[in-house]
C-alpha cells in the first residue's frame, strides 16, 4: 500500500507561486527591454536628424521598419534564493537570521538558525532523504510486483531529515551543505561554527563551535569545539575529536587545541554574526555601505 499523497491544496500552493513569479520575471525583462529599445530608438534619430550628410537616407515615415525588432523570447530563470520542492519542503530561515546573501540557494528541506549567516554563492540543499525513500520504494514494489509509485508523505510526517543550520553559524562564499543522497543521511551544523569558503559538508554532522577551514570535505563527524584546517578531507566514519585540530587528505590528528585558540574559534563566529548584520542592512533600500566595524575577519582559512 502505497504512503498518503500531498494535499491537493499543497500541490496547488506550491505551483500557482511558482506560475506567478515566473509570470513576474517574464514582465519584468519585457519592460526593461522595452525601456532600452526606447532609449536606443531616441539616440539613433537625435543623431541622424542632426547630420546633414545622414539626413537625406533617413525616410522618417519608415523609421520603425529601418530598427531592429524588438524581441522578447528568451530563457526562463527560475533562480531564487529559497526553492521549495514539492516533496521536500521548503526552506525555513529564521526572522532573525544575521543574513542570507541573495545569490545564495536554499534548496528544500534546510533550516537557517538565529544569527545564522549565509554567504554569497552557497548553496545548502536539503533533498537526500526523497531520493533515497524513493529508490527503497521502488525495491519494495519492484519485489512485490507493481508499479512504484512517487506520491510521499507529508513532510511534516517524516521526522528529521535535510539540513539543519545552527544559530550564530556562519556558512561562507561558495560553499556547499547537503543530506546525503545516498544514505539519506541528514545534515547537521551546530551553533556558532564557522564553514570557511567553498567547504563542502555532505550528510555530516557537524558540532557546535568548530571551524572546517576553506575548500575542506566533510562526511564524517566533528564534535563541539573542533578545527579542522584548510583543504582537509574527513571521510565517512571518521570523528574529530573535540579540542583537537586536524589536517590532511585524509585528515589525521596534528595535535591538541590551545586555549587561544579554542577563544579564537568562538570569536570567529562571533564576528561573523555581526558582519553578517552589516551586509543584510546594505540590502534595505537606502542602505549604505557596509561599514568597517568588522574590516579583516578571517575566512576559516584554517
Amino acid at each position: 500500500m502505497s504512503p498518503p499523497s500531498p494535499p491537493l491544496t499543497h500541490a496547488i500552493r506550491h505551483y500557482l507561486g511558482r506560475m506567478l513569479r515566473e509570470t513576474g520575471q517574464a514582465l519584468d525583462r519585457v519592460g526593461l527591454r522595452g525601456e532600452a529599445a526606447s532609449q536606443s530608438w531616441t539616440r539613433n534619430k537625435a543623431t541622424v536628424l542632426t547630420s546633414g550628410a545622414d539626413r537625406a537616407k533617413i525616410n522618417p515615415e519608415n523609421w520603425a521598419a529601418q530598427q531592429e525588432p524588438l524581441l522578447f523570447a528568451g530563457n526562463l530563470s527560475r533562480h531564487r534564493s529559497r526553492m521549495p520542492l514539492f516533496k521536500a519542503g521548503e526552506p525555513s530561515v529564521s526572522a532573525n537570521a544575521a543574513f542570507v546573501a541573495p545569490c545564495s540557494s536554499l534548496v528544500g528541506k534546510v533550516e537557517v538558525g538565529e544569527g545564522a549567516s549565509v554567504w554569497y554563492g552557497a548553496v545548502i540543499r536539503g533533498d537526500g532523504f526523497i531520493k533515497k525513500q524513493e529508490e527503497d520504494m521502488g525495491k519494495v514494489y519492484e519485489s512485490l510486483g507493481q508499479s512504484p509509485s512517487s506520491a510521499l508523505p507529508p513532510p511534516s510526517s517524516r521526522g528529521f531529515y535535510g539540513v539543519t543550520i545552527g544559530p550564530n553559524t556562519n556558512i561562507q562564499d561558495n560553499c556547499i551543505v547537503t543530506d546525503d543522497p545516498y544514505t539519506g543521511s541528514p545534515c547537521s551544523v551546530g551553533s556558532g561554527t564557522t564553514v570557511g569558503h567553498s567547504a563542502s559538508i555532505i550528510g555530516a554532522d557537524v558540532g557546535s563551535g568548530c571551524l572546517v577551514g576553506m575548500g575542506s570535505r566533510v562526511r564524517g563527524k566533528m564534535e563541539d569545539g573542533s578545527f579542522l584546517a584548510a583543504h582537509s578531507v574527513v571521510p565517512a566514519g571518521v570523528v574529530v575529536r573535540s579540542g583537537e585540530l586536524w589536517a590532511g587528505n585524509p585528515a589525521r590528528k596534528l595535535k591538541d587545541l590551545s586555549d587561544k585558540q579554542k577563544r579564537q574559534l568562538v570569536f570567529q563566529a562571533e564576528e561573523y554574526v555581526k558582519l553578517g548584520r552589516e551586509h543584510s542592512g546594505v540590502e534595505v533600500l537606502g542602505g549604505n555601505v557596509v561599514g568597517t566595524g568588522t574590516a579583516g575577519v578571517g575566512g576559516g582559512d584554517g
